[in-house]
């Protein structure tokens, strides 16, 4: 039979969890049992193909979800705490670490397992290949692309300040529940903008790469800048030292910084000032903590580092942010 995903979003994993569903104008709640404390799906359903769901939930035991979707698209999820593992048919099970994550649809079932270690916080997106086709029926993409392509789009093109930003954005008109529905269609079109900006410069990137041939990265070293950027992963507020990930690529310190701007696209330096300031987006969203505290917490020594560091690479200051929102 396949699971309803198309049809009904997030609403057979609210059922397995046991929630209760309350209508909020275009917004539909779905609550746990209280038992559970504050856990909710929160969940939007513009037209047929889309559906944004925001999830603040406490397990007391591990839910396993075993999906069986027919229809083509994406589940497109950005982790913000709790442990969530996707389960693929042939692949190595993938533990979802804080940023925005893709599991093809369409293909095969596949399971996803919410753990009950930490509390789990996401912002979702199913988004089906014929919301996509709907969408840009009329419109003139340049450059051509082909969104049904599933081995298109890489992990660099949706894991973006711009589009985690995109992503907070969406989380708080659930929260709100106020927003008319146009507004997360007018969103996923803009995150389809934004893969598209981000497929011509990886476009670029790679030519660049081929014709300045003393920056090329082997094969070799690229599977040394995955180690190193999964060890700054572990503890980015607290980054390892240049000495410590170059014992771990076994190259010098400039050879490993061009490495890492040739397989990333951005220097380390800039790559860490990116997940902190990503951290500290989410810390803005709890207005307990005061802008010291959250220097503190993200590894700066006073509020000027933390909030010059926040508008270089957002835009805007932390205070603007929490004003947009009204925090």
């Amino acid at each position: 039979m396949g699971t309803n995903e198309y049809l009904t979003g997030s609403a057979e994993l609210a059922a397995q969890l046991g929630c209760t569903k309350i209508n909020q104008n275009n917004v539909v709640e779905y609550c746990l049992p209280p038992e559970h404390g504050d856990s909710w799906l929160m969940e939007a359903h513009p037209s047929a193909g889309l559906f944004v769901t925001n999830a603040y939930v406490t397990l007391l035991k591990p839910v396993v979800r075993e999906y069986d979707i027919r229809q083509n698209g994406r589940w497109l999820c950005s982790v913000t705490n709790g442990v969530i593992t996707i389960l693929e048919p042939g692949k190595k099970a993938r533990r979802l670490q804080p940023g925005i994550h893709l599991v093809q649809t369409g293909r095969q079932p596949f399971k996803i397992v919410f753990d009950a270690d930490a509390p789990i916080w996401f912002t979702s997106i199913w988004l089906f290949d014929e919301w996509i086709h709907v969408h840009l029926r009329d419109k003139s993409v340049e450059p051509s692309y082909n969104f049904a392509d599933y081995d298109g789009w890489q992990f660099a093109q949706y894991n973006t300040p711009d589009i985690l930003l995109l992503f907070e954005q969406l989380k708080y008109a659930l929260r709100i529940a106020s927003v008319p529905l146009m507004y997360y269609e007018n969103k996923i079109g803009e995150l389809l903008a934004l893969i598209i900006r981000n497929v011509r410069y990886e476009w670029f990137w790679k030519r660049q790469l081929q014709e300045e041939r003393r920056r090329y990265v082997t094969y070799q070293n690229k599977k040394y800048m995955f180690l190193v950027k999964e060890e700054l992963d572990k503890n980015i507020l607290n980054p390892p030292s240049i000495k410590q990930l170059t014992t771990i690529a076994g190259m010098g310190a400039t050879k490993l910084r061009q490495c890492f701007k040739g397989t990333f696209g951005i220097t380390m330096d800039e790559y860490v000032r990116q997940e902190k300031m990503k951290e500290a987006m989410r810390l803005l969203s709890n207005d307990d903590l005061n802008i010291k505290n959250i220097a503190a917490a993200v590894g700066y020594k006073n509020s000027s580092q933390l909030i010059a560091n926040f508008k270089k690479v957002h835009g805007f200051t932390p205070n603007e942010f929490r004003k947009l929102f009204g925090l």
